[in-house]
């Protein structure tokens, strides 16, 4: 059975909810956006970065180089893969793993760092762009008949009169020095796929800079809110698009209003999302698991780990289903799994040692 088929089982009680988020969106739809503070030159590249084609399952990784190389990174992708994923087959590195591995592993580049948003728009690429500061964003992808997938680009140009953003993409090329090209509707159309998230790279004595170039990104909260208002815009402009619905979860989800959320989420998987994205995006275990469907986050692992084995984040959320129904040596198993997939994905072993101590929570079951 599909998630979708398996979940409806278990919706009837949120159609109330749903109905309240839907009576709310046209309303919503008429909020203006985040106000730009400065307008952008009508074209911009950003020179200096080296293309590198990833190796097997290492967009992440070549990237994040891709990325660095503006810096004066000069190492193959390889050096950031070894610690992103310690399995060369894990399916996903999500874009806090990316600046964490900036910000607190990489010792070469002492004065990089690097940020992380949901809820970007063009305007705010391109004002980075202008200003010099090198953007990796994280897209839906879909290539030679494989089906959808996520994917990281590198942006390094646009130009209004055209239309045109210009990636470094790690899997089609071309090395070339230019980049491939999009025109903004189809950078965007993917784009939305991972709620419009995007890397920011800097150096620390341009930070003032990148905030005055954020404007209301600056904190994350902020940009989740603008996210969220984003999605809600597009659910109300074409209440079929299953993606707006999938990243108003996201976003409720990262705000910490579950309810709304897993509402959001089963009206998207009702619509038809594809297998993998849960792959990549976690979101909706976490928002079910926190209103108390801990079977719901079961069948969504299962569902995925039958697809691949390779997401440990899969064994973590099935192990806290299981912990909050009392299954206590399968979750300590489940846990001891996603450990050994990637020893950096820390949370595992922090709740299987609340689970050995006795002072694991879960929220009532639904």
């Amino acid at each position: 059975m599909t998630n979708a088929a398996i979940l409806s089982r278990l919706r009837q009680w949120h159609r109330p909810a749903l109905a309240m988020i839907l009576a709310t969106l046209i309303a919503l739809s008429a909020f203006p956006g985040p106000v730009r503070a400065q307008s952008n030159p009508p074209s911009a590249r950003l020179n200096g970065l080296t293309h590198q084609y990833q190796t097997w399952n290492n967009c992440s990784g070549a990237n994040l180089s891709m990325g660095l190389s503006y810096f004066g990174w000069g190492f193959d992708q390889d050096v950031a893969r070894r610690w992103l994923k310690p399995n060369i087959e894990d399916k996903n590195v999500s874009p806090w793993e990316m600046t964490d591995y900036v910000n607190k592993v990489q010792t070469t580049l002492p004065s990089v760092r690097a940020i992380w948003r949901f809820g970007g728009s063009l305007d705010l690429i391109k004002r980075l762009i202008a200003d010099g500061f090198p953007v990796i964003v994280e897209s839906g992808f879909d290539v030679e008949n494989l089906g959808w997938m996520g994917h990281y680009e590198t942006v390094v140009a646009y130009d209004d009169p055209s239309q045109t953003i210009w990636v470094f993409d790690s899997y089609l090329g071309p090395d070339d020095g230019w980049g491939r090209p999009h025109s903004y509707a189809d950078f965007d159309t993917w784009w939305q796929h991972f709620n419009r998230a995007f890397i920011v790279l800097f150096t620390l004595d341009r930070e003032a800079d990148l905030w005055a170039a954020l404007g209301d990104y600056g904190y994350p909260q902020n940009a989740t809110e603008i996210a969220l208002r984003t999605a809600r815009q597009e659910a109300a402009a074409n209440p079929g698009n299953p993606w707006a619905w999938f990243t108003m979860g996201m976003s409720y989800a990262w705000l910490g209003n579950f309810h709304d959320a897993a509402t959001a989420f089963d009206q998207a998987f009702a619509l038809g999302m594809p297998y993998r994205v849960t792959w990549y995006v976690f979101s909706p275990l976490e928002a079910y698991w926190n209103v108390g469907r801990f079977n719901d986050v079961i069948t969504l692992a299962e569902n995925t780990l039958a697809t691949t084995e390779y997401v440990e984040e899969m064994y973590y959320w099935r192990g806290m289903a299981y912990a909050a129904l009392g299954q206590r040596s399968e979750a300590l198993d489940e846990f001891s799994k996603a450990i050994s997939y990637n020893p950096n994905f820390t949370k595992p072993a922090e709740m299987r040692a609340q689970v050995e101590a006795g002072t694991f929570w879960a929220p009532a079951p639904a």
